[in-house]
Order: C-alpha cells, then sequence, then structure tokens
C-alpha cells in the first residue's frame, strides 16, 4: 500500500482561477420613465412603471421602495414594475422625489 496521498500531488489545469462574470452596465440616476394605470383580467387595476434600464439588482431595490411606500403588492415582468391597485399619483411623487424624469402615460 503506497503512503502517498492523492491530495499532494500537483495537478496542472488550463481553467483560469476565477471565472470572469460580464458586469451588468451601471444604472443611470436620472431615468425617463412612464406610469400608467392599466386593467387585467377580473376588473382589477395595477399600476406600470415602464423605461428602466440598469441592473435588475436596481431595479429589484425601486420596486421595493414604491411597494412599501404605497403599501401594497406587486412583481417585476417583463421590465416593468406592476404594482396592485391605482397607485399612479403615489408612484410619480416618489419617482420625482428620487430625481427620476416622469411622465403619465395611457388612461
Amino acid at each position: 500500500m503506497s503512503t502517498e496521498r492523492k491530495w499532494d500531488r500537483l495537478v496542472y489545469s488550463t481553467r483560469p482561477l476565477k471565472e470572469e462574470v460580464p458586469e451588468e452596465p451601471q444604472t443611470p440616476s436620472k431615468q425617463n420613465l412612464r406610469v400608467q394605470r392599466r386593467r387585467i383580467a377580473g376588473g382589477k387595476e395595477v399600476t406600470e412603471v415602464m423605461g428602466y434600464i440598469g441592473r435588475a439588482a436596481d431595479m429589484e431595490a425601486l420596486a421595493k421602495r414604491l411597494r412599501q411606500n404605497c403599501a401594497t403588492g406587486g412583481s417585476i415582468s417583463d421590465g416593468k414594475i406592476i404594482l396592485q391597485g391605482d397607485q399612479v399619483e403615489k408612484v410619480i411623487k416618489l419617482l420625482q422625489k428620487e430625481g427620476h424624469i416622469v411622465k403619465r402615460s395611457g388612461g
């Protein structure tokens, strides 16, 4: 029986030590956003925030702030922040307070 241990042997690898992940583009501080109210199945209303450009983590953080400020539920779908209920005025005020350029869209 050999006394040499497997993990004492030198091994060569061509794989880099750390895989480089491409970095997402920086999120601009001011965004041109559109806010609209829309009816969905069952006659319920939702508020959509569209036009966000930037990192997914920053978009998730913005959605969380909007949900907390409006005290409602919501999600992110297809690059849009969707909030339950008619929250258009609250969302516009909060986004303008954060320095975004906001326009009301639709009806």
